[in-house]
């Protein structure tokens, strides 16, 4: 059981994605948090026909919809957090983003993040890479769009696979979403083992340190010898690149403690 296995290796939080509302049972999901001392963390994705950053008001409102009514399961499964990309449907883009999308999606998030403030929770915003999103790509834009949406409790979310993927400098996009930052995520540049990459995540994680930063840090990894195949799918995650997540988890637990987290 994931959530078993996090606290076993040191984890406090468990990523839940909310993908099929029809089969999420927050209660059930609550009682296995709590009984291993865990804290889910939900993602709320969302596809083209409930994209919350369309120009198409009927589109625009289904992802709204969509996302409140992920806040209320996030709730009841005891999460005080929902992000991901929450701003636009998921995959490759056919064109760059307008002004108008940006309103859309600020619009849209802000009656999520109204919502979700009631309940005591952040909504955070997923940096990612060019073939997820057309919107939110660098810390520049997950900056400029919690601006637009103008509510405290919309934090950033990094993660450092994107970031080596988007960003001139690694420690320089950092520096722009330290002050809106809610979520640090160390992941390699091929997404599997974090000793086997390109990405030092040693400077970066001393910065946050430096900083006081005393928000979530996570870490992500795919192999196709254990992701479910539709997640693989989705992420491209075709090699099978570790067979068992403890092997991730420990070598994180290292990463983090070597950098004094």
């Amino acid at each position: 059981m994931a959530a078993e296995r996090a606290a076993a290796c040191g984890f406090g939080h468990l990523v839940i994605p909310l993908r099929n509302h029809e089969m999420i049972e927050p209660a059930a999901i609550a009682q296995i948090c709590e009984t291993n001392g865990i804290r889910p963390v939900t993602t709320s994705p969302l596809q083209a026909d409930n994209d919350i950053s369309s120009t198409n008001s009927e589109i625009r409102e289904r992802g709204v919809k969509r996302h409140l009514a992920a806040l209320v399961m996030a709730r009841d499964m005891g999460a005080n957090r929902m992000g991901g990309i929450v701003y636009s449907a998921f995959g490759k883009a056919s064109r760059a983003p307008t002004e108008d999308n940006f309103k859309a999606a600020a619009e849209g998030l802000y009656r999520v993040a109204d919502e979700a403030q009631k309940h005591g929770m952040v909504l955070t915003l997923e940096v990612v890479n060019r073939y997820e999103s057309n919107l939110v790509n660098t810390a520049a834009d997950a900056v400029r769009l919690i601006k637009m949406i103008g509510l405290d409790n919309v934090k950033v979310h990094f993660d450092t696979f994107h970031m080596n993927i988007e960003e001139d400098s690694m420690l320089g996009a950092l520096e722009t979403a330290l002050p809106y930052l809610g979520y640090f995520e160390i992941d390699q540049n091929h997404r599997g083992l974090l000793s086997r990459g390109t990405i030092d995540f040693s400077p970066l994680l001393r910065r946050l340190k430096a900083a006081d930063y005393d928000q979530l840090v996570g870490v992500e990894a795919f192999s196709s010898a254990i992701s479910h195949p539709e997640i693989a799918a989705g992420v491209a995650g075709w090699r099978p690149l570790f067979s068992h997540g403890d092997e991730v988890a420990e070598e994180a637990r290292s990463v983090f403690e070597a950098s004094g987290f």
